[in-house]
């Protein structure tokens, strides 16, 4: 009996991805945030577009701007959902403290009605396991922090 071997992609920006079933499975590590996230990239078995990789390519360029742009928005989130840290006063920049990346997902041209392609952020909060806040991008610009909960 043959064994399944899945479809394996080594694709910049990506890198080293496998495929599963309409999507495609790696890890990433952003520098801003100094942890691999997973990723996960929604295209078929021909592998990620030109689109969903001059996206990526945009976040990983500007992710130093995308998470200066969040850093308000994260701690307005937290505040709505009444997890504040206590190490904020003066040092809004310790949210991430809080925060553990934990997935990328690269959506298709579907997600958004114009056929921008849309990257999530998402984050596993250390104050609470069921608070997943996450960053939105949209062709790797930022657009808003959801709270995820």
């Amino acid at each position: 009996m043959a064994v399944f071997q899945r479809p394996v992609l080594e694709l910049p920006p990506f890198g080293k991805l496998e495929y599963f079933s309409a999507y495609w499975r790696g890890r990433f590590l952003l520098d801003a945030f100094q942890k691999e996230f997973d990723l996960i990239v929604r295209a078929e078995r021909d592998g990620p577009s030109s689109a969903q990789a001059a996206a990526m390519s945009r976040l990983v360029s500007d992710v130093a701007s995308i998470k200066s742009s969040a850093t308000e928005p994260m701690i307005d989130v937290h505040r709505r959902s009444g997890l504040m840290p206590d190490d904020l006063a003066g040092q809004p920049g310790n949210i991430w403290k809080s925060l553990d990346p934990e997935q990328i997902e690269v959506a298709d041209a579907s997600y958004y009605d114009n056929g921008r392609i849309a990257i999530l952020m998402i984050f596993g909060s250390l104050l609470n396991m069921d608070f997943a806040p996450a960053i939105e991008t949209a062709d790797g610009q930022f657009m808003q922090v959801l709270d995820g909960t």
